[in-house]
């Protein structure tokens, strides 16, 4: 204790009490990687910070911005005390995001990016469920298309409500949800994160492609007590002159990895039936039509004859030979089982011809295609 000064010691004290207790109550860390964010990431900061549930910190990472991110997101946090940004170097978003989360002090995560946007009611409407003693909470969400800066479709991805108290209840409404859509992404779920800190949860950095999928395979063991809402709480917006898939070196391998920890999520837990197996397929076989598309997209410098080695290399993945005899559905499943199964880097590229067309000038029809599970 200073000497002759009682009363500034027991206010030091108490001010650094009432400091600790504040952080213990904080309710939800959003963690939000950004790179060169613009009026996108003013648009979504400013959502976030008018959600009706006001118990949070926004944690913002700005990923080595090029433009005035980091300065943008300095001026907001003078009229914002709940954001809390950084900057890191440029290291994609799965490194951002690690980052984000070794920051975060709230008793519960919530994931996004910074070009969404969120209903007022989304962090409200999860945070009572995991309030409820969930380990896990989602909500349906909105796939908003854009090109050319206009509007080209609006489409609702959800289910019907969802309530497991078990795990065992879990991996049994999982296939559904995953034939679904609903759950690949973060940005319509909410986590706990005394699960994700025991148990070392994070993002694996080396992948740029299904890298929240591999995040949610590693959290779900581990749930036991899921709600899904049913509730359109969340617009994800698809942006650019090309509505389909950019070319990633390490697409196919971060997309059979996802397919081993899945088979393995279900394995493990005395789940995987013949029909979570075609449910897998048809998943895994989507994924491998996206990756086709994505050789012939601007962002992919390969060669014509590297192409064809990239694609030789797909038709001999042990994943795609699992997925195909497993494959089952409709009609354009069986015509994309019949031309795999040749084996033929020439008909498998025609494949991915076949269906970059559609997704160019039939985007509808396509996106009904993928939806089918």
């Amino acid at each position: 204790m200073p000497a002759g000064n009682p009363a500034a010691f027991f206010s030091t004290f108490l001010n650094n009490l009432w400091k600790g207790l504040t952080k213990l109550q904080t309710k939800v860390s959003i963690v939000m990687p950004v790179y060169n964010g613009g009026s996108l990431m003013q648009q979504m900061l400013d959502s976030l910070c008018r959600q009706t549930f006001e118990d949070f910190e926004l944690i913002v990472v700005d990923d080595g911005s090029t433009d005035d991110t980091a300065l943008d997101l300095a001026r907001y946090a003078e009229k914002e005390p709940r954001l809390r940004p950084f900057t890191v170097p440029n290291g994609g978003p799965a490194r951002a995001r690690n980052f984000g989360i070794g920051k975060a002090e709230g008793e519960y995560l919530y994931l996004c990016d910074a070009d969404d946007l969120p209903e007022p009611n989304l962090l409200e409407s999860l945070v009572r469920e995991m309030d409820k003693g969930a380990e896990l909470a989602a909500c349906g969400f909105i796939q908003e298309r854009e090109l050319d800066g206009k509007a080209v479709s609006s489409d609702a991805f959800t289910a019907e409500s969802v309530s497991c108290q078990n795990h065992g209840e879990f991996l049994k409404a999982l296939p559904d949800l995953m034939g679904k859509q609903l759950m690949y992404v973060n940005w319509n779920k909410m986590y706990r994160m005394d699960i994700i800190r025991r148990e070392n949860i994070a993002f694996i950095e080396k992948y740029a492609s299904c890298e929240d999928r591999l995040f949610n395979l590693a959290y779900f063991p581990f749930v036991e007590k899921f709600t899904f809402l049913p509730d359109v709480l969340f617009h994800y917006y698809l942006r650019g002159s090309s509505l389909t898939s950019k070319f990633l070196p390490s697409k196919y391998e971060s997309l059979e990895c996802f397919d081993r920890t899945l088979n393995g999520l279900y394995e493990n837990g005395g789940a995987l039936t013949d029909e979570v197996r075609a449910v897998n397929a048809r998943i895994f076989i989507k994924g491998t039509v996206a990756c086709l598309i994505s050789l012939r997209q601007p962002s992919c410098k390969l060669t014509g004859t590297e192409k064809k080695a990239f694609i030789r290399k797909m038709l001999q993945s042990r994943s795609l030979e699992n997925a195909l005899s497993h494959l089952s559905g409709g009609v354009q499943f069986k015509a994309i089982r019949l031309v795999l199964k040749t084996g033929s880097v020439s008909l498998a590229g025609l494949l991915g011809w076949a269906a970059d067309f559609a997704g160019r000038r039939l985007p509808g029809l396509l996106h009904k295609l993928k939806r089918r599970s």
